[in-house]
């Protein structure tokens, strides 16, 4: 009658009917099944309730679930009605009846699964996803003849049975959730027929007719499974809370386990994905056998053969083998290839990826990337425009495409930010390429506007990251372990289950709770230090590690990374917030390694007789830093400072790698260590202090960091800015380059119970940094030109200087003018903003005798600048901007004499070049733009170490660092209309004015300025670094004023 009905489209009727019957005859599947089919789409909340009704009327007793599996609502024993145990009595002798756990014949099982994955589906596309896992859990269980209890205890079966026979976990080391069970895909394609033998049927389809019906059930099977451990990796990324899943959640191992599973059932290109996925963020390291590696996967330079990176290669290529084409498995081999170094390999896998989808956004905007890193910024560029073309909302391309095009200064449609009412960043840029007043508008306009929109709700998101992580269970253990590494003394005024609990479900409940863990066990190893060397008890017991709670995901990062904030118009509060966000995602996913041990590490016994201080860097090599310190290690008293050097990347034989090698009293190249190795060598070393020149900068290891391997940690010269990190508990500065003011208020950074009080979380005020600043009395910038330069350099005299430097200039601009000022920046041109350029077109046009000389630092810069020059200033001042080639260091550093005057960026000041400069006495002029941006203010620090510490110096700063836009302009006009240079009897240009005094007082100070007198920085250093150690010993916090 119902079916009759549905012909005729008579489909309410139809629906009453069936609904009649169902209610008479729950076990009339095919009834069960019109009915949802007729729902599915427009009222598939009904359809889950008929589902619902059906299951609770046949369902049969089962036995009680003893533990309760992932889901807090997993099926439950309920009592069968009296339809299920009359069609129990009656049909027992039937093949299977009552096999699902429902009164039905073993031949329906494949029905009846098809309708409860049904379920699961419909309650997923409702948001429903505890329900939904609810549903999938029970067609696994009626699969699988119900063997077990839930699907937990099927995931403990599934490792008890492959594990010992592995090859990975040892024949009795059965998989743990730190050491999950790592399956190659041959041996994962077994997992049916060795947890279920009889060729890998499962129990629970025995009796479904072959054919047809057993495949779909399989198949169900197999998709259940799947649907399942993504509902759980979608817990593990964004809280099981968030998504309701689950009390206990379920981790890599187990989800693991549910899709070799699947696997075993359908081969799968997407399964073999999201294995992929899943291995590559194993942290596990190699063992000495593979399960079923295959030999003929290739031998790539890191990636070790067993390890969790290796497996993930097998599935991706596995994948590919399914399908050849999959866009996914292209996109995910290339980001696994690119994260161990292998740039050409990644680039080719993104190529292919592009060619199977040429608008799949992620792997054009990796692609881009990609051959952004190796150089090839056009063609970045136009596959950054290509992605953001086929996405618009796609953060990574347009944040992408901003950066790199701002590189190059192509400014078309970059529009601008507004702040402090254009204050800052005030001149913007429309899609016509021509400038106008930001202060004139009431909002930020174009791809900058497009890019703080999208730091502004990432941002605003991050307050929820951990909510309601703070269960009472936890509070209790938590608590107790605060108090013990607290001490007396913050115990009796802190009751800290009160305090936590006051945290439970308000915003910043994660980052809160991350850092006082975080503090926990800084405090813990102080406590074992004091109660071992100081109070001089013989511990037996190691200080216990505060743990993260299981359901505390590894939080996400915002796009804009903390590098680029350098030259991104942002406010203070977004400026902390993003090394904030880095901070946390770098110590959660720090604090949930395999490797990282239960216990603190041991403190280093007290200085005997001098201090151990480690330097961490990827930068011993022909690299600025190691420009500027490479004499440092040699110079420290060993009396004082014992320095250790780690080198986390291969030596480049340069002379300055060579000097660190040679002159550092240990040096070690960890450049193919692992964490934990590096780790435990810094502890092994007994390194008091542990300094990391690295900070948000490519090739950084701040996962050394955050495992805290030393009592104190701080960061100096790599990154010039806030890390915004737990980890890190100094930064050496002086006052120009971190002003007071920009300091967090609350600056107790020791006690644990500081955490509670110190509000970094809250988005009040515009100060930048929560680190304790280590305030240097001079410069606080390191320079090793003293050093490197010619031996015979300090005997040149000034007529000599000024014979060479005419000389040069003729060299370089045979053409030139004698009369001609000129005025230039070294700078990589992503330093330049429109602000900026603007100021200086206007300097060129108010100086007629004058020329800019900038770098090709890329050479593309160069075609969009004097496209922009033209358009904003005329032919005639964009004629006299003029480029070359970038130098090599010596040469750089030989020629910046010949500049008049160098014009600073405000944006983002020269840091090394601007040492260059002043130790070839050209004067700088600089404006420090912001006062809460550390890159804006570093130029003002360097000029004021190169000047004479004297009434003279202090009438030259104020000359050269201007405190505006406007004084900028104007002091540079000023200074530029007032030198002259007349022919002197030797034949070379003799400056005069103002600007030719500024370069002879540089002259003559360059040999006794506090910035170049590297033993007097290396001296005070050592100062600081007694200081910090007599404090952390005491308990005392706070700034330290050398």
């Amino acid at each position: 009658m119902a079916a009759t009905l549905y012909c005729l489209n008579r489909h309410d009727e139809a629906e009453k009917c069936w609904l009649t019957a169902i209610k008479t005859r729950p076990q009339y599947l095919e009834a069960v099944e019109h009915l949802v089919g007729l729902l599915y789409k427009k009222k598939s909340s009904d359809a889950v309730e008929v589902i619902s009704f059906m299951q609770k009327a046949l369902r049969l007793s089962v036995d009680p679930v003893e533990h309760v599996g992932y889901s807090s609502s997993t099926l439950q024993a309920d009592t069968p009605t009296d339809l299920a145990s009359n069609l129990l009595n009656d049909n027992r002798s039937q093949p299977g009846f009552g096999s699902s756990g429902y009164a039905i014949p073993g031949t329906e099982n494949g029905r009846i699964l098809a309708l409860v994955h049904a379920k699961g589906t419909m309650l997923y596309s409702l948001k429903d996803i505890a329900g939904a896992s609810k549903a999938f859990e029970e067609a696994v269980l009626i699969s699988t003849g119900r063997r077990t209890t839930s699907v937990q205890t099927l995931v403990q079966h599934i490792q008890q049975v492959l594990a010992p026979n592995s090859g990975i976990q040892g024949a009795t080391d059965p998989a743990t959730p730190a050491r999950p069970l790592l399956l190659a895909p041959e041996k994962a394609r077994c997992t049916a027929k060795l947890v279920f033998s009889n060729n890998g049927d499962l129990p629970g389809l025995r009796f479904v007719p072959e054919g047809g019906p057993k495949r779909a059930a399989v198949q169900t099977t197999s998709n259940s499974l799947l649907s399942l451990a993504k509902i759980f990796q979608d817990a593990m990324s964004s809280g099981p809370l968030a998504t309701g899943v689950a009390r206990k959640s379920a981790g890599v191992g187990d989800i693991l386990c549910l899709y070799y599973l699947s696997l075993s059932l359908q081969e799968s290109p997407s399964t073999a994905n999201n294995v992929g996925i899943l291995l590559a963020s194993v942290q596990q390291p190699a063992t000495a056998n593979s399960s079923g590696m295959s030999s003929s996967l290739p031998n790539i330079p890191g990636i070790l053969p067993g390890s969790g990176l290796a497996l993930a290669l097998a599935y991706y290529n596995y994948g590919l083998t399914l399908d050849p084409k999959h866009v996914h498995l292209h996109t995910n081999l290339g980001s696994l290839l690119k994260d161990i170094g292998q740039l050409d390999l990644a680039i080719q896998m993104y190529e292919q990826a592009v060619q199977c989808d040429g608008n799949f956004d992620i792997a054009l905007t990796n692609l881009a990337n990609a051959v952004k890193d190796r150089g090839r910024i056009s063609d970045a560029i136009a596959y950054y425009k290509r992605a953001v073309r086929s996405n618009p909302e796609f953060a990574e391309a347009v944040c992408g495409l901003s950066t790199a095009l701002n590189s190059v200064c192509d400014w078309r449609g970059r529009g601008g930010a507004l702040l402090q009412g254009g204050g800052y960043d005030r001149w913007h840029v429309g899609d016509d390429g021509m400038i106008f007043d930001a202060t004139k508008h009431d909002q930020g306009s174009g791809l900058t506007k497009k890019v703080t929109d999208i730091v502004s709700r990432q941002l605003a998101d991050a307050s929820t990251w951990g909510l309601g992580v703070l269960q009472k269970s936890y509070i209790a253990v938590l608590a107790a372990q605060l108090r013990r590494a607290a001490g007396q003394s913050e115990n009796a005024g802190t009751d800290f289950d009160l305090k936590l609990r006051s945290w439970f479900q308000t915003p910043w409940e994660g980052s809160r709770l991350l850092r006082l863990v975080e503090r926990a066990t800084r405090a813990s190893m102080r406590q074992w230090y004091c109660d071992k060397y100081v109070r001089g008890l013989k511990t037996t017991s190691k200080y216990e590690r505060p743990q993260l709670p299981s359901n505390l995901t590894v939080p996400s990062a915002p796009t804009v990374l903390p590098f680029h904030t350098f030259t991104c118009p942002l406010t203070a509060k977004d400026i902390r917030m993003i090394s904030q966000r880095n901070a946390l995602r770098i110590s959660c996913s720090t604090l949930r390694s395999a490797w990282l041990p239960s216990t603190v590490y041991p403190p280093p016994p007290p200085p005997s007789p001098c201090l151990n201080v480690g330097y961490v860097s990827s930068d011993f090599n022909n690299h600025p830093l190691a420009h500027l310190m490479q004499s440092v290690f040699g110079f420290h008293d060993r009396t004082r400072v014992m320095a250790f050097c780690y080198a986390t990347t291969a030596s480049d034989k340069s002379v300055h790698r060579l000097q660190i090698e040679r002159e550092a009293p240990v040096f070690r190249d960890a450049s193919t260590w692992t964490s934990d190795k590096l780790v435990e060598q810094i502890v092994q070393d007994n390194i008091h202090i542990l300094v990391n020149l690295n900070g948000y900068t490519r090739g950084a290891r701040n996962e050394i960091f955050a495992a805290r391997p030393a009592p104190i940690q701080m960061s100096f010269m790599g990154f010039a800015g806030t890390l915004g990190a737990e980890w890190c508990d100094y930064l050496l500065a002086d006052t120009t380059a971190i002003p007071p003011e920009t300091l967090r208020p609350w600056r107790g950074n020791l006690a644990v119970s500081d955490v509670f009080e110190d509000k970094t979380e809250e988005g009040e005020g515009d100060w930048i940094y929560s680190e304790n600043i280590i305030y240097c009395k001079d410069t606080f910038f390191c320079c090793d030109h003293a050093q490197s330069s010619d031996p015979d350099e300090h005997k040149v005299s000034w007529q000599d200087e000024q014979q060479r430097r005419w000389k040069m200039r003729k060299e370089l601009f045979p053409d030139l003018p004698d009369d001609t000022i000129i005025m230039g920046n070294f700078n990589q041109l992503y330093k330049i903003d429109p602000t900026t350029f603007r100021t200086w077109l206007r300097i060129l046009s108010k100086v007629d005798k004058s020329i800019l000389w900038l770098l090709r630092f890329p050479e593309l810069g160069e075609t969009n600048l004097r496209r922009t020059a033209k358009a904003w200033a005329g032919e005639e001042v964009a004629r006299r901007i003029i480029f070359t080639d970038v130098a090599p260091k010596n040469q750089h550093i030989s020629r910046a004499r010949v500049c008049d005057l160098f014009l600073d960026t405000p944006e983002c000041n020269a840091h090394t070049t601007a040492a260059d400069i002043l130790w070839s006495s050209t004067p700088l002029l600089t404006l420090p733009r912001y006062p809460y941006k550390m890159c804006s203010r570093m130029a003002a620090s360097i000029l004021k170490g190169a000047l004479p510490n004297d009434a003279e110096g202090l009438r030259a700063a104020k000359d050269l660092i201007a405190g505006s836009e406007d004084e900028y302009e104007e002091f540079a006009v000023r200074l530029a209309k007032g030198l002259s240079y007349c022919i002197s009897p030797g034949g070379y240009g003799e400056g005069h004015g103002r600007l030719a005094t500024l370069r002879k007082l540089l002259w003559d100070s360059k040999w006794t300025c506090a910035l170049f007198d590297t033993r007097r920085w290396v001296a005070d250093l050592e100062s600081a670094y007694n200081e910090a150690w007599r404090r952390w010993v005491a308990g005392e916090d706070g700034d330290i004023y050398l």
